[in-house]
């Protein structure tokens, strides 16, 4: 694997961006990681610790936290409209247009 110099990362992510497969699997993994931090903030708005909202779920502790990590690589439709519940939440899904060089995925 080729060694890659920090302060050239933007360079080198914007040059791996135009494999298409590479593209495809970035953006997953990124919209994976944005729905970690988002589930791990509102849980923290509504003033409640992993076990706790583990609790409410009727899961682990350990569960949340590889959730919130974007380390569960089996997470459902179904689990996270429990999750939302659970934090008060709803979930919104839409189908916006997007422009050729757009991302496919986004989580607000």
């Amino acid at each position: 694997m080729k060694k890659i110099r920090l302060e050239k990362i933007d360079v080198h992510l914007k040059e791996e961006l135009k494999n298409k497969e590479f593209k495809k699997v970035f953006e997953i993994e990124r919209a994976k990681v944005v729905l970690a931090q988002k589930i791990a903030e509102i849980r923290r708005e509504e003033h409640l610790n992993q076990g706790e909202l583990a609790k409410r779920l009727n899961v682990s502790q350990q569960f949340i936290s590889q959730i919130e990590t974007a380390q569960e690589s089996n997470l459902t439709l179904d689990t996270l409209i429990k999750i939302a519940k659970s934090l008060g939440r709803g979930i919104k899904i839409s189908f916006p247009r997007v422009s050729k060089q757009g991302s496919y995925l986004s989580v607000a």
